[in-house]
């Protein structure tokens, strides 16, 4: 049963940009901590609770929609993309640069596949040496041009 599952997961995989998703969605979630979160190091309390985190928490929201956009609509790749893209661009200048630039490159890196992905089957690329092996063992072509013998 668990591997019938994972044979559906891998087909179902395989027709989304799911690493995309996955990247997005990731970058979100880091994007959306540092605001959040109370950090203790010993006595030291470490909290960033500023107007970032409202700005955190939108951008993050908007970039869990791209991830799951991606993952159920592949067809709206480039316009989710596209999204993704912007707004990890916008988190590092509005939220605490852009969860320490970790998110923010997560969340490009997402972005950049899901522009990338496309549906198109891959083509095999020939072996260096067999287009070699071919022209040798093909037959010579028949002249088409008559060949003048010196008098």
């Amino acid at each position: 049963m668990l591997l019938r599952f994972w044979r559906g997961f891998t087909a179902w995989r395989r027709d989304r940009p799911f690493w995309a998703g996955l990247f997005v969605a990731l970058g979100g979630l880091v994007i959306v901590f540092p605001p959040f979160a109370n950090l203790k190091f010993g006595d030291m309390m470490i909290s960033i609770q500023t107007l970032g985190g409202v700005s955190a928490l939108l951008i993050s929201v908007l970039l869990w929609i791209c991830a799951a956009a991606l993952w159920l609509q592949p067809k709206f790749r480039l316009a989710a993309g596209i999204v993704t893209v912007l707004l990890s661009l916008v988190a590092i200048v509005v939220t605490n640069l852009g969860g320490f630039v970790v998110g923010t490159v997560l969340s490009l890196l997402g972005g950049a596949l899901a522009l990338a992905w496309t549906t198109e089957p891959k083509t095999p690329k020939e072996a260096k040496g067999s287009k070699k092996a071919r022209e040798e063992n093909a037959e010579p072509e028949p002249e088409t041009t008559q060949r003048v013998h010196p008098t």
